[in-house]
């Protein structure tokens, strides 16, 4: 990674007033990749609906799940009050498969909640295994607060940004956005896994890349990049001052670059484009970067 790079990602960052961790690699050449503190353990807050994305689709190629499966959830299934389901005022029924796909493009707490009691127990750490994601930790949806581990006392980001997360109102709701953890690098890889990993079968990869290809929010690394001519697969997440997103970019008629991009904010916020932009333009220099070195 050039000094030149370095520098104009911590302007990015400065300007926006915040810091940041970030990685990209072109799918399927991880040692090819880019980054600022891309082995840096922090709270990955909705990203980790990803982990259950991939753990639904393994039970599924298994014959654990029936992704056709009808399943009924309200608001009273998790944080009223939270994107989708959790606005309703009435149940509503829906194909597991349909959940999932809520859980993602909506990015729906109370979908991810549900699903996770229909996962065979082990399931999501099984993931973390095949794609090797040794710094991931993902705590389940609807975890109370007296199951989860003690906070860590290492001094590391993770640590730090899971304390302040904690000091946050209405965090507490969603304990496995802020005590999920992973790394930009291991958030990049899973993707990657997903892509090119022989575990999932090839009806679970395509249902993956239109899930992802379908979600909602396009103001954080699509606002980096041209309106037509690339294609995202991504996840956004947000909790506190974090946000940030993983998402496979592809370029027409050009290999694809998987991309993260986590930033801390001084402040916290429901709306902070300064930091939602600069997710963009990193996520564009980063993919710059790989593109033009081909």
């Amino acid at each position: 990674m050039t000094r030149s790079l370095r520098a104009r990602i911590g302007t990015e960052l400065v300007a926006a007033g915040c810091d940041g961790w970030c990685w990209a690699h072109p799918v399927g050449e991880e040692a090819a990749g880019v980054g600022v503190g891309a082995d840096s353990q922090t709270s990955i807050s909705s990203m980790y609906k990803v982990h259950l994305l991939a753990a639904f689709c393994l039970a599924v190629d298994r014959g654990l799940l029936n992704p056709l499966d009808a399943v009924t959830l309200s608001a009273d299934d998790g944080p009223v009050g939270t994107p989708g389901v959790g606005l309703f005022a009435d149940p509503v029924t829906m194909s597991l498969r349909d959940l999932v796909r809520q859980m993602v493009v909506l990015s729906d707490s109370i979908a991810a909640r549900v699903l996770q009691r229909r996962l065979p127990p082990g399931l999501v750490g099984e993931v973390v295994s095949l794609a090797n994601l040794e710094d991931t930790t993902i705590v389940a949806p609807g975890t109370t607060e007296s199951e989860l581990p003690a906070l860590p006392e290492d001094g590391s980001a993770a640590s730090e940004a899971i304390r302040l997360l904690a000091s946050y109102p209405r965090v507490r709701q969603d304990p496995a956005a802020y005590r999920s953890v992973s790394t930009p690098r291991q958030l990049c890889r899973l993707l990657d896994w997903i892509w090119t990993g022989p575990d999932l079968t090839g009806v679970s990869r395509a249902f993956t890349r239109t899930v992802l290809g379908q979600q909602v929010w396009g103001h954080r690394i699509p606002s980096g990049f041209p309106a037509g001519g690339v294609r995202f697969h991504g996840k956004t997440g947000t909790i506190g001052p974090v946000r940030g997103e993983v998402s496979v970019v592809a370029v027409d008629e050009e290999a694809p670059i998987v991309v993260a991009v986590i930033t801390r904010s001084a402040r916290s916020g429901p709306n902070l484009a300064a930091a939602d932009a600069a997710i963009g333009r990193i996520a564009r220099l980063l993919v710059d970067e790989l593109r033009m070195s081909r």
